[in-house]
This record gives C-alpha cells, sequence and structure tokens, in this order.
C-alpha cells in the first residue's frame, strides 16, 4: 500500500496537469476579452499552488529525485508568471507561450507518473476537468459552450475510469477476492458517481453552475482517484 503523500503525488500533478491543458486550451479557442483572459490566467496561481504541495508530497514521500525537481520548477516558475501577472494593469493578461514554461515540466512529470500505470488516465482526467471548470466559475467567464462541454468530458472520462477498473479487476482476480480492494473500489465508484451528478445538476436546471458546487465536485473526484491508487496499488 503506498504512503498518503505517494498517491496525493500523482493525483496532485496528474491533475493539475489536465487543468493546466484545458484552461490554456480555453484562453487559446475561447473567444475572450481581455478581462476575461486576465481573470482566467489569475486562477492559474491556484494551480501553482497544488503543484507546489505535489512538490512537498514527492519531496516527503521520496519520489525520483528529477521528478520532484521538475515539479518544483514548474512550481517556483508558476510564482514568478502569477508576481508579473498580478503587476500587469487591471486587463491586462501574459502571452500564452509564457505560461509553457510552467506547464512543460509539469507535464513531462504526469506523462511519466501515467506511463507507469494507465489505468488511472481517465480518473486524472475526470478530476481535472472539475478542476479546470471550478476555476474558469471562479474567473466569472462567458463561455456557456464550456459549461457544457467539460461536464460532458467528466461524465464520459468517468464512465471510462469505472471501465477501465473493473477490466483491471477481472484481469487481477486476487483483488476481487481482497476486502480492502472491494472497499476501495466501492468509495472510488460511490465518490465518482456523486460528483458527476452532482455536475449535471446546473445542466437540468438550466443555470449557470456556482463554484461552491463544482469545488465540491473537484474534491469528490480527486478523493475517488486517492481510492482508485489504493486499490491497483
Amino acid at each position: 500500500m503506498p504512503s498518503l503523500y505517494s498517491i496525493l503525488f500523482v493525483s496532485l500533478v496528474g491533475s493539475s496537469s489536465i487543468a493546466f491543458l484545458l484552461i490554456m486550451l480555453i484562453l487559446h479557442k475561447g473567444e475572450l476579452c481581455p478581462g476575461q483572459k486576465g481573470r482566467i490566467q489569475r486562477q492559474i496561481s491556484t494551480l501553482v499552488s497544488f503543484i507546489t504541495l505535489a512538490g512537498l508530497s514527492g519531496f516527503e514521500s521520496q519520489q525520483d529525485s528529477w521528478l520532484v525537481v521538475l515539479v518544483f520548477a514548474s512550481a517556483l516558475i508558476g510564482w514568478g508568471l502569477s508576481y508579473r501577472l498580478n503587476k500587469l494593469k487591471h486587463k491586462r493578461s501574459l502571452p500564452l507561450m509564457t505560461w509553457w514554461g510552467m506547464g512543460a515540466p509539469l507535464l513531462v512529470v504526469a506523462a511519466t507518473l501515467i506511463s507507469l500505470n494507465g489505468v488511472i488516465l481517465f480518473s486524472l482526467l475526470t478530476s481535472g476537468a472539475a478542476i479546470s471548470h471550478w476555476l474558469i466559475v471562479k474567473a466569472k467567464h462567458r463561455l456557456s459552450s464550456f459549461d457544457k462541454l467539460l461536464p460532458l468530458l467528466g461524465l464520459i472520462s468517468a464512465m471510462l475510469s469505472m471501465m477501465t477498473v473493473c477490466i483491471y479487476l477481472l484481469l487481477n482476480q486476487q483483488l476481487v477476492d481482497n476486502v480492502e480492494s472491494i472497499k476501495q473500489f466501492v468509495i472510488m465508484t460511490t465518490l465518482l458517481v456523486s460528483a458527476c451528478l452532482l455536475w449535471l445538476v446546473p445542466q437540468f436546471r438550466k443555470t449557470p453552475p456556482p463554484a461552491q458546487l463544482l469545488l465540491v465536485v473537484a474534491l469528490l473526484s480527486f478523493i475517488s482517484n486517492l481510492s482508485l491508487q489504493k486499490l491497483i496499488a
């Protein structure tokens, strides 16, 4: 059974990297005014906090040194960019290319971790999508299309995650006979289904999603990934 710091390292790196990619996609493809771009970029500082926690978790769990160094490098660059952004006048933002300086080392680490166990990919995609949706809603965006696309992405990835885990269990029958593994599977699926149902509530009501609701969705999907890692350890 891996330590808490070890699974936090994987989940924080993976979820943050996917959230970063989605936010960059929104900034690149979305028809945003300068004010919206600035507000969304300022939310990236929250991701930088997650990346910093990931670095500390990696150090505490004694991950490979080069992985920890890259994560801390990403966090350091991110804090520097956030500082530069906060010094700009209202409604101004940094060029998108500058943020890739923060994202590149993080993505290298995430790709390395996911390649070691691809079962967690869809679970990380769900939590990353939830985090990115929470952040852009906090930024008071006006891209209603992403309020539909991100929950859809989260729902599809959650279904694929549960299907992947079921196949994994079928291929590893010894886990089915393990009480702790079944417990983690129940926790994972319960949290994931709950997150998806909450995520879809604004769709059914045809109302804008509140940031508080999306924060709960992000937390539930993130914790479900922790349970998944305990299951497949």
